[in-house]
């Protein structure tokens, strides 16, 4: 006779709200995970193409005018910097200058030169306000073969300023000559129009322009380089530019 635990199974029968099943679990954490990711991609979609849907609405914006007027009256208010020349003498800028007849006569000057006309090597030499004392500068300047640039000058297009004029500017009136006047009296000059011709064919002795240390040497090296001699400046209209005239050129002489 089998005893009564003998009938009783030996396995644990759980109640079913114990029992360990989780494919239930499972389903509804992918079901919520389906659902978030659904509404992030319809969100991201939304404000991907919401300027293409009908019924959502626009910024409007002014409309904006544009006068090109307005820019440019600006622009021709605005002050043009200043440029050089400024002073009579820069030892930056290296050219002596002197203002007359609504323009400035530059040229750049030998140690000999600057001696002649009494200019400093060492220091600036500023400017001056009083006008019989620039015209008379300007006469004994223009005696050394200065060029002559209208002011306010014409700068090259699409370059409204320079930092001088002689960068970016044609001379109004150039001068290509250059010269010495020996104690004794008189002139000596030389046509250097041929500019390729006085670096080339003469080089280096042109060099002596630059190095002389007296005016009676600077004389020498333009007789050495084919200069010719005047006994008055103003008896030779080959040096008519240097009082306002048009330097006349010999090819034949090179």
């Amino acid at each position: 006779m089998s005893s009564f635990l003998d009938n009783k199974s030996t396995s644990t029968h759980l109640p079913a709200p114990f029992t360990t099943t989780t494919s239930p679990r499972r389903s509804r954490t992918s079901k919520a995970l389906r659902r978030t990711l659904t509404l992030l991609l319809l969100a991201l979609i939304f404000y991907l193409y919401k300027d293409r849907l009908p019924f959502y609405p626009q910024p409007h914006s002014a409309p904006i005018h544009y006068d090109a007027s307005d820019d440019a009256s600006e622009w021709e208010n605005d002050p043009i910097p200043a440029f050089e020349p400024l002073k009579r003498y820069s030892l930056d800028y290296g050219r002596a200058a002197c203002w007359q007849d609504d323009g400035v006569w530059i040229l750049r000057l030998s140690p000999v030169e600057m001696s002649a006309l009494g200019l400093n090597r060492f220091a600036d030499t500023n400017r001056t306000l009083d006008l019989v004392d620039e015209d008379a500068f300007c006469k004994r300047l223009r005696m050394f073969g200065a060029s002559f640039w209208e002011l306010p000058p014409r700068w090259p297009e699409g370059r409204p300023w320079c930092y001088a004029i002689t960068d970016c500017v044609e001379p109004t009136r150039k001068v290509s000559v250059k010269v010495g006047y020996p104690e004794s009296g008189g002139v000596w000059w030389l046509d250097t129009t041929h500019t390729k011709l006085l670096s080339d064919a003469l080089f280096p002795k042109s060099r002596g322009l630059s190095k002389a240390l007296t005016m009676g040497e600077r004389c020498e090296v333009i007789e050495s380089l084919g200069g010719r001699f005047c006994e008055d400046v103003e008896e030779c209209p080959e040096l008519d530019v240097l009082m306002g005239g048009v330097l006349k050129v010999y090819d034949d002489d090179w």
